[in-house]
């Protein structure tokens, strides 16, 4: 009886370390999906899944059903974590696969040096550029509500003269540029706090896009308003830019122009829906944080976006039976 109250005890104790991974593992998840390097805290987690592992095999080789019994639970709580971090760890290397290409010094050391420069400028620009983020977050909401409310869709009934020949070009080349500006954005804002650039680059294989890496240290340690500022920047720079193309284009008279601005606008709106983990979701949920107080009208909040996709699916089915 006495070796079993010490295995309650030792059980009690491992299912506090228990929740305590959990937690550090779904912060670390949090922060992997917001781009920044967990390779280090990733390991940590692997030593201590790696200990209680070999704690639990030892208790269940005495072979003792009442004892077996006891950390039944601890066990089963035990392999659902070693899944979640398998899977975090999945995650973590497919981002390794196909052809990638990074920067580890030469563009980290471009950001911080122009940063450098004019500190106060690019914490105007952050501020800036976080505002349309926001702005273009509201209007991946409302646009597609409006319409399909009113029963039109005038993005599908106007492509056909977008994607034929050399306009879908101009497009895909202004989406290209949307996806440097949207990078170089997330990477002026690491650089203007301070925070460690791990790498910078693209990749193509399994996803298809682009990366800053923020070393996960530094970033833990930044302001939460500055994450916030670091999701929203991307995309806020991408409606910057298709603001500053179409007014040239229009003031010119040069279709190439509007063109390029579509496509930036295109790559900044799909990256705006508040749905994690598109930058869009981050932002969103960072400020049901800072500005909504009371746990159930948080929820309610942060349900909103799911809300909309079922509407728009609604509606969307309703046009198409009309």
């Amino acid at each position: 009886m006495t070796s079993l109250i010490k295995v309650e005890m030792q059980s009690s104790s491992i299912n506090k370390h228990l929740t305590k991974l959990e937690k550090n593992l779904l912060r670390i998840e949090e922060f992997q999906n917001k781009g920044c390097a967990v390779d280090s805290s990733l390991g940590e987690a692997y030593l201590d899944l790696k200990n209680l592992g070999a704690y639990l095999d030892q208790a269940h080789a005495k072979e003792n059903q009442e004892v077996d019994q006891v950390l039944a639970q601890v066990s089963e709580r035990y392999k659902t974590l070693w899944v979640k971090y398998e899977a975090m760890a999945d995650a973590a290397s497919m981002q390794e696969k196909g052809m990638v290409m990074a920067s580890n010094n030469t563009l980290p050391e471009f950001f911080y040096r122009i940063t450098r420069r004019c500190p106060t400028g690019w914490k105007l620009f952050e501020r800036i550029a976080a505002l349309f983020g926001i702005g273009m977050i509201a209007f991946s909401l409302i646009s597609p509500t409006y319409y399909l409310l009113l029963g039109e869709l005038p993005f599908l009934s106007g492509l056909d003269g977008l994607i034929s020949g050399s306009n879908a070009l101009v497009m895909v080349l202004g989406a290209i540029l949307g996806l440097v500006v949207h990078e170089s954005a997330h990477g002026v804002v690491l650089a203007n706090n301070g925070i460690k650039i791990e790498r910078i680059g693209a990749m193509a294989g399994s996803m298809v896009g682009g990366f800053v890496e923020a070393e996960e240290t530094s970033f833990f340690q930044a302001d939460p308003k500055v994450h916030m500022r670091f999701n929203a920047a991307g995309i806020g720079t991408n409606a910057l830019l298709a603001l500053i193309l179409l007014v040239l284009g229009v003031v010119t008279s040069t279709p190439f122009m509007v063109l390029l601005a579509v496509g930036s606008l295109f790559f900044g709106f799909i990256n705006s829906f508040p749905i994690s983990p598109l930058d869009g979701g981050w932002v969103y949920e960072d400020l049901m944080k800072f500005y909504i107080t009371g746990n159930t009208a948080k929820k309610i909040c942060l349900s909103l976006p799911f809300l909309f996709f079922i509407l728009w699916i609604v509606l969307f089915i309703r046009l198409a039976l009309l």
